[in-house]
């Protein structure tokens, strides 16, 4: 029963039971072609084209532009999808340990100097800009 249980709610976390299913995302998605002709329209019609250079229609840009509407909608997957990551506990990283870890690259030296760690730059060692690599490109002339 358990193992059941838990299965149903791993499978309703999907992106598309959000952003589709529920009926105010049909209605919300069916209304954004309706609303983007009606613009398209407005290039045609005087009539319509006073309603799209009003205020309102300005706010209507913005509620019914498509990459919002889908953040809209899948906030509720977003919330639900992280719920179900597994929890950190507190203490579970060592913070004295993780910092300086971080701060030096793989020959020990800080990151910034260490010419085996891509993030220092043009003294990283696979680096076109560094003049041991004999695929050195000289930019300066």
């Amino acid at each position: 029963m358990m193992e059941n249980s838990q299965h149903q709610g791993q499978a309703s976390v999907r992106l598309r039971d959000w952003l589709w299913r529920p009926w105010h995302a049909k209605l919300w998605w069916a209304a954004v072609p309706v609303y983007w002709l009606g613009r398209l329209a407005s290039l045609r019609s005087e009539a319509v084209a006073e309603f799209y250079h009003s205020a309102l229609a300005g706010h209507l840009n913005v509620i019914f532009f498509p990459p919002l509407v889908a953040l809209i909608l899948s906030y509720g997957f977003l919330k639900r999808w992280l719920a179900l990551l597994p929890a950190v506990e507190e203490g579970a990283i060592d913070e004295d340990e993780f910092w300086p870890r971080r701060r030096y690259g793989p020959s020990r030296m800080p990151k910034e100097f260490d010419p085996l760690d891509p993030a220092s730059g043009a003294l990283w060692v696979g680096s076109t800009l560094n003049p041991t690599n004999p695929g050195y490109v000289n930019r300066a002339s």
